[in-house]
């Protein structure tokens, strides 16, 4: 695909009308200046029925956009593979199709990590496209094995991807195909599949439906394409380095400059300005490095939003965090990478900082020395936290259940990505030797002063509530 940006996937059930091309070229013109917007989709139906693209009211009940919208979809957004274009740049940063969705929910999961990633989607509701949808017909066009993958890849991708209300709606949904087969008189053997699915739906966890699902995989593909994690290359990972910046210009040269020398040609640098005055960016761009990727944003929204808005467009396989006045080790990355292939356990890295002063002298002792021994207990970071982004690397896979962040201000990127991977099971390290030298000045943003005791509760309860949201949606079966 040397040359070109977009990619036309079709299913061999569907019928085009005669000005298809000519109207997609039209939407494509008004997209492709447009970065974030990664597809450009028309509306499907089937038997007088919409089919696609849909959305997720309050993240549970799907729904349909109006016959004939035309807009760049303001919610996260599915649609089918089939009359779907795709820019391949877009494609390539989420890492493509999952083997796991090697055929029903391919195009689920990619509209997903489009979304995880910060994409858009284009709707094109002046193309109207007729899909023979096979699931209405499973009598005459479903076979009992095509049926059986239908109904695990959906369940899989519910669990996976969507969270615990979405999981019972879809339980509900498959109480009612029961009813549907036995209305239209289907095949035994197919309502026992979904009798089946259902059962596993209400009495088993949702850890135990996944693990079953993979183990079945292993049947109809090759276990290295089952077991497969995004970041596990025989190659170097992709290293993407995440970084917020305001008003940086004193310093974000010299960060930038210790970060370079480290990265591949094919790592990135993805750096996401909060609404600078100063001449932050005008610094940056004076590097003139390709592998640095800028976005900007033309109100300040605050140091959450922006890390979660520069996390969104890494396509590595490993994340780095930085700020934007300390400066790194020069064997950091090397380090890091050698302790993720060391322990290929591991979900997260966390380092000790050197501290120095406004003109990078050392001062006594290291962050730890000073902020007390690492852990990673949810609790015990409850009560002093002790997650420093700027030491922080992990492995891509966790922001698929980090993202999106909460959307209080009083919870920072790094205690919250540091709490995910804790209540999802992942494996902190945490390696004693200091990789940044972490730069204490008057503008530093965190840690240099004390917050107030009403501040501390509040930040507290904060946290403790969006913990329990993401524990529920992790652990209550769905």
């Amino acid at each position: 695909m040397q040359g070109f940006e977009w990619l036309l996937t079709l299913d061999q059930d569907t019928v085009l009308p005669h000005s298809f091309l000519r109207a997609l070229g039209s939407a494509l013109d008004q997209v492709t200046a447009v970065p974030e917007v990664a597809a450009v989709v028309p509306q499907i139906t089937g038997e007088g029925r919409m089919l696609s693209p849909n959305y997720f009211l309050f993240d549970v009940l799907p729904r349909f956009f109006p016959k004939g919208f035309r807009g760049i979809s303001p919610r996260p957004t599915f649609a089918f593979n089939s009359a779907s274009t795709l820019r391949i740049r877009a494609l390539r940063d989420i890492g493509g199709y999952s083997p796991l969705f090697w055929l029903d929910n391919s195009d689920a999961y990619i509209y997903r990590q489009l979304h995880l990633h910060g994409r858009q989607v284009y709707v094109a509701g002046d193309i109207q496209v007729d899909h023979e949808f096979s699931m209405f017909d499973v009598k005459q066009r479903v076979s009992l094995a095509r049926y059986q993958n239908i109904v695990d890849a959906g369940c899989a991708f519910w669990d996976l991807e969507l969270g615990t209300l979405a999981g019972l709606y879809h339980t509900a949904s498959l109480v009612y195909r029961l009813y549907k087969h036995w209305k239209r008189g289907d095949d035994p053997a197919i309502r026992k599949i979904t009798r089946e699915t259902l059962r596993r739906r209400i009495f088993q966890s949702r850890r135990r439906r996944i693990r079953e699902w993979k183990r079945s995989l292993q049947a109809t593909l090759p276990r290295m394409l089952v077991d497969r994690e995004p970041d596990r290359d025989l190659t170097r990972p992709k290293i993407s380095v995440c970084m917020a910046a305001h008003n940086g210009e004193r310093y974000i040269v010299a960060q930038l400059r210790s970060i370079i020398p480290q990265l591949s040609a094919n790592d990135e640098i993805i750096l996401a300005d909060d609404a600078s005055t100063d001449r932050t960016l005008d610094c940056v761009r004076s590097l003139n490095d390709a592998r640095i990727h800028i976005i900007e944003s033309k109100m300040q929204q605050g140091v959450l939003l922006t890390f979660e808005q520069a996390i969104r467009q890494a396509s590595g396989t490993v994340i780095c965090l930085s700020d934007q006045d300390d400066e790194w080790h020069p064997k950091k990355i090397s380090t890091i990478l050698d302790a993720l292939r060391s322990h290929p356990e591991i979900t997260m890295i966390v380092s000790d900082a050197k501290l120095v002063d406004e003109e990078g002298a050392p001062i006594a002792g290291s962050w730890y020395a000073q902020r007390g021994n690492f852990t990673d207990g949810f609790l015990s970071n409850l009560v002093r936290c002790k997650y420093l982004g700027c030491t922080m690397a992990f492995r891509a896979r966790l922001l698929r259940k980090a993202l999106p962040f909460p959307r209080s201000r009083q919870i920072l990127h790094d205690i919250w990505i540091g709490t995910v991977n804790k209540l999802s099971g992942g494996e902190t390290l945490y390696l004693e030797e200091p990789l940044v030298f972490y730069r204490r000045h008057g503008a530093t943003v965190t840690g240099t002063r004390r917050l107030s005791l009403r501040r501390q509760i509040k930040l507290r309860l904060h946290l403790l509530y969006a913990a329990a949201g993401f524990w529920l949606r992790q652990h209550v079966g769905y």
